[in-house]
Formats: structure tokens, sequence, C-alpha cells
């Protein structure tokens, strides 16, 4: 008898500390809370004055599966409600073929419509960029948020404007004349739509915005370059707007996000933005921080971040969760008034 019962207090003692050792093992998920730093705040329930409280903070929290930080992360595709759909059409603004991917969730009841959020690439990319470096975690957004994503051309130095020296450079006009109705004809389309965008399509998100009032409900944008004056010989802006002074200067100004917002008027104050750029960003972060302290100076409410990174996919990839849950947020309660 004594013997059994030793024997079993020793199997019980040896399986207890083999499931101990496995949980000891087992890879620790982390979970940083977003940083937010200007001007010496600390408090990230205090930034952007008179920005917005704890609690609407984490309303924006990312979704509940967190993707990659950074590239496409694993491929589980299969799994998720969204589907994708590459559509190309004769843009007659632009006399080109004028391609885009759009992002649609699946597997809701027939008949739903859904909010659309169009996401602008940078300097140097196409209607790809967005879909070649995070496709995976795009389409988890949709899956999740209900909300279809569209990514669309706008050339590799188009800056989202029309040119007056430019003939085929005509982005606005091709964006809101064929772009958006080609979007909204081909897919279930509540008329909702947000504006986002990363550098070159992070200035294109707020400019197209701020120069066509009621087109779109809500903007953000990643290290955007939010006032071209401040780069009069960078990235080919002077072939479109002209050589900065004299009577082009109505041009560029025209196409400077801090412009137009320091001309805005009333629009602004009802215009829901968030506003991100890493701290360590040579080309934009200066430009954020002007327009962050514009709206602070206008006694706007918007949602300004600064975190660790670069001016790079690693950061875009990085802050896409928070922008379109922000989006997605905003545009479902609209649709629900």
């Amino acid at each position: 008898m004594y013997r059994s019962r030793l024997r079993l207090i020793l199997t019980l003692s040896f399986g207890l500390a083999a499931f101990i050792a496995v949980l000891c093992q087992a890879p620790r998920l982390r979970v940083d809370a977003p940083r937010v730093a200007e001007a010496g705040v600390s408090d990230p329930t205090a930034f952007s004055q008179p920005g917005v409280s704890g609690s609407q903070l984490q309303d924006l929290a990312p979704p509940t599966r967190p993707p990659p930080a950074e590239g496409r992360g694993a491929s589980e595709s299969a799994g998720w409600g969204c589907r994708t759909e590459r559509k190309e059409f004769f843009s007659g603004a632009c006399d080109a073929l004028m391609a885009y991917y759009a992002f649609v969730p699946q597997g809701a009841e027939a008949g739903a419509h859904y909010p659309v959020l169009y996401l602008l690439h940078g300097a140097f990319d196409g209607y790809t960029a967005w879909k070649d470096h995070a496709e995976d975690i795009i389409r988890r957004l949709v899956s999740e948020y209900r909300i279809i994503i569209v990514t669309p051309e706008g050339r590799s130095f188009g800056w989202y404007a029309d040119s007056r020296f430019v003939k085929n450079n005509q982005i606005e006009t091709y964006f809101l004349r064929e772009l958006i109705p080609h979007v909204e004809m081909n897919f279930p389309t509540n008329g909702l739509r947000g504006i986002a965008g990363l550098s070159m399509g992070g200035h294109g998100a707020f400019v197209l915005c701020l120069r066509n009032p009621g087109v779109f409900a809500s903007v953000s944008s990643m290290s955007g370059i939010l006032d071209i004056t401040r780069h009069k010989n960078q990235w080919r802006l002077a072939e479109l707007f002209g050589p900065y002074g004299g009577e082009c200067t109505a041009d560029w100004e025209q196409h400077s996000a801090l412009k137009l917002i320091e001309r805005s008027g009333d629009y602004v104050r009802s215009l829901p933005m968030l506003i991100t750029v890493s701290q360590d960003d040579p080309y934009a972060l200066d430009d954020n921080r002007l327009v962050h302290g514009q709206l602070d100076a206008m006694n706007v409410r918007h949602l300004y971040y600064e975190s660790p990174g670069g001016h790079d996919w690693t950061y875009w990839t990085s802050q896409l969760p928070l922008h379109v849950s922000f989006h997605a947020r905003h545009l479902s309660e609209l649709a629900e008034n």
C-alpha cells in the first residue's frame, strides 16, 4: 500500500513539473502601448490639446489579431473574409490606362454595402505598392472591419494634383470624376469615403480632402509631406507646379496641406483627422509638427502621434492597423446615423 501511494505521488509530481516546464517555454506575447510624443508631452491622454481623451484612444486600439510589424507576414488569406480584385480603365483626364486594387469584405449577408477607404501610395511607387508590402495585413483588416480598401494609381511623381504644366498629369480630376464613380459602380459601397496615404500619399489624402469638402468623411496621413512649399527643389515638384515664386506661388500653396488648413475655415473643424509620423523621419517630421501646431493654434481637434521609426515600409505597415481602425470607426458611426 505504501509503495503504491509513493508511486502515485511521484507520478503526479513529475507530471506537474513537465506541465510547468512547457508553460515556461511558451512564447510570450508583448503589446506595447502607442507612444505619443510632442513638445515634452509624456502622457498619452494629454496629447494634442484639445485632442482626445484616454477612453477615445482605447477605441482606436489595433485589431484583436495584431498583424506583423513589417512586411506581408504569413499568408492566411484562404481563411479571411476578403477578396482582392484588380480593375483597369482608360482615364480621359490622364490619357492613359489607370489601374487599382480593391480589397472587398466577403462572407456577409446578401445586400450588404460598405464604406470605402482610399489608401494612397508614395513617390517612386504605384498602385501595387500597398499590395506588394502589406497585402495580408490589408486582407485581415478588411475582414475585421468590414470596409472596402482601394489602392489607386497616383503615378510615381503625380502628387495627386492637376498640373498646368504637365497635360496628362490631371490626377485630382481623374480621382474625383473617374476613379470614385468607377469604384462605386463596380463594388457594394454605401457612399461613405475616407482617404489615407503615406508620404506623397499622405499629402494627397489631406490635399484632396481639403480641396474638395464633403467628398471624404475622414482623412489620415502617415509620414505625409504636408507642406510642399518647404520642398521647392525636391521630388520633381517644380515640374508640376512650376518654379516656386511669382505667378506659380499660388499653385504651390493651393496644394500645400498646411496652407489649406490655414485657410480652411469651419470645414476642418468637423473633419476627423489622424496624423502619424516617426521621430526619425528626415523628410516629413518638421512638416507634420507644423501642421500639428497649426491645428492646435486653431483649436481644432485631431489625433497626432509621433513614434520611433523611419520613412520606410517597416513604419508604414506598423501604422496601418491604427489608420484603418480610425476610418472604420468614424465611417461606421456615420452609417448608423
